[in-house]
């Protein structure tokens, strides 16, 4: 089942393997791309595609999020309950992750069926660690991980958020 959200100013759909080049030059932006753990740089075609061309149904994938015909940003969800997202330079600071994490959050414990979730991000990334609390994530046990982009390891911060917290 593919499908959409929609928030009070974004529209988040499926991505498809034709969104790789718009998903490109966000992810050709350095400053975006190594808040992330698994997206390389510099940015490849490849993995790119592959990620697009994953789309999103009831079990995770990814979403694009629009303001209008702006590309905003990218939220997905695995299987395992681990939520991810990056967001164009051009939009941060303004409440776009906070809202594309609510539209997935409700999702996932709405009609996802997910009881669990969790989301980290690295120590470097304090405003991504605070859309988690924004969204009512609590904070655990830190550990280190590792950023493609960088090509390290680097400390994280790990959250989790249950749906009796919602």
């Amino acid at each position: 089942m593919a499908l959409a959200l929609q928030t009070r100013r974004l529209m988040l759909r499926p991505s498809t393997v034709a969104d790789a080049d718009a998903v490109s030059v966000m992810a050709g932006d350095f400053e975006v791309v190594r808040h992330t753990g698994t997206w390389p740089w510099p940015a490849d075609r490849a993995f790119t595609k592959a990620r697009c061309g994953r789309g999103f149904t009831g079990r995770g994938g990814w979403l694009l999020a629009y303001d209008g015909a702006a590309l905003v940003g990218m939220v997905g969800l695995r299987e395992d309950g681990d939520l991810g997202y990056m967001l164009a330079r051009a939009h941060w600071g303004r409440g776009y992750a906070t809202e594309m994490g609510r539209a997935v959050v409700d999702f996932a414990f709405g009609r996802g069926g997910w009881a669990r979730l969790r989301a980290c991000v690295f120590d470097d990334n304090p405003a991504s660690a605070r859309v988690l609390q924004k969204l009512d994530f609590t904070e655990g046990p830190a550990c280190r991980g590792q950023c493609a982009a960088r090509g390290d390891e680097f400390p994280i911060r790990n959250f989790t958020l249950t749906r009796t917290e919602a």
